[in-house]
């Protein structure tokens, strides 16, 4: 969506990624519930928590989308990088991290993401959520290292989950239980130090940290406000378009510098003998043309990219 990409993706030196939908399929399913409060069993929290997730277009309400009839919910909010919050019944149910839900709710250390449920400020139940990694994740982190590139993840889920993440990726930096105003502050502080940040997202709580990169990548399964801050979307859901885009703009710019450098040395030599006179009108023309030919056929080289 913006040709500036090209140029940017070339110099990139830090490639940052959101966890949930982007590293993951971004289809999660819950693994275990538990009910905190008896006065609630476990088909209630899951109703509830079903209705406030309704509201939501993050990747995580699809786990908890029911079949069956579910409890009205008024004034439904949604907290971007927090939760979603509405009145059931009178009462202010909250469905999000822990800070957003509010009781003091400790857990166990598990690898899963965690999702808070609570009333009146007060936790009602957790829910352990999984989502399977990209099938092509490990290969395509594998290959931007290649490339000469730092990797880095960012998400607002738990610490546990975030790092089960990243030690299967094998990527360099982690931050977990990031607002969209943390993400931002992290890629605001790598760019500081010098690095160029490629950010790949797909949900609306990325939408500042997109357009705070140096290059911003949203997949087309994500939300629309992602790809509408994005320079780059990527069709389909692999991600090895990241490499072969990184790749394609680091040779397209070598090209470019070669087209450059041949256009002033040739311009270099040329003009002033042809305004001595030492070169005949038609020979110039013909050397002209003959340059423009040069740069047109290397510019060619880029359609035997594989």
């Amino acid at each position: 969506t913006n040709g500036n990409a090209i140029e940017s993706l070339s110099r990139a030196t830090l490639a940052m990624f959101d966890k949930t939908g982007t590293l993951t399929k971004g289809a999660p399913s819950i693994s275990a519930v538990f009910v905190l409060d008896n006065a609630y069993s476990e088909k209630d929290c899951r109703l509830i928590a079903a209705a406030l997730e309704s509201a939501s277009t993050h990747p995580l309400a699809q786990a908890f989308a029911l079949p069956e009839t579910l409890p009205d919910v008024a004034s439904p909010e949604i907290f971007v990088g927090q939760g979603v919050s509405g009145v059931i019944e009178g009462r202010e149910w909250r469905i999000g991290n822990a800070d957003f839900v509010g009781g003091g709710v400790a857990t166990d250390d598990g690898a899963a993401t965690h999702v808070f449920l609570g009333v009146d400020g007060n936790a009602v139940a957790w829910f352990e959520v999984d989502d399977e990694l990209r099938a092509d994740a490990l290969r395509t982190l594998a290959s931007l290292r290649g490339l000469g590139l730092n990797t880095a993840l960012v998400s607002g889920d738990n610490r546990a989950a975030v790092s089960n993440v990243a030690d299967a990726l094998s990527i360099d930096e982690t931050h977990f239980e990031c607002t969209p105003a943390d993400k931002l502050a992290i890629i605001e502080a790598a760019q500081k130090r010098g690095e160029r940040v490629v950010m790949i997202g797909d949900g609306i709580n990325d939408a500042p940290v997109l357009a705070g990169a140096d290059t911003s990548i949203a997949p087309a399964h994500g939300a629309l406000l992602a790809q509408t801050s994005a320079d780059v979307i990527m069709l389909g859901d692999s991600l090895t378009p990241l490499t072969t885009a990184i790749e394609m703009s680091r040779k397209t710019m070598r090209i470019v510098r070669q087209n450059l450098a041949w256009a002033i040395v040739y311009n270099a030599l040329a003009l002033p003998l042809a305004a001595a006179g030492f070169v005949p009108p038609w020979l110039a023309a013909i050397g002209m043309s003959a340059s423009s030919l040069v740069v047109v056929l290397n510019a060619l080289r880029l359609n035997r990219f594989e």
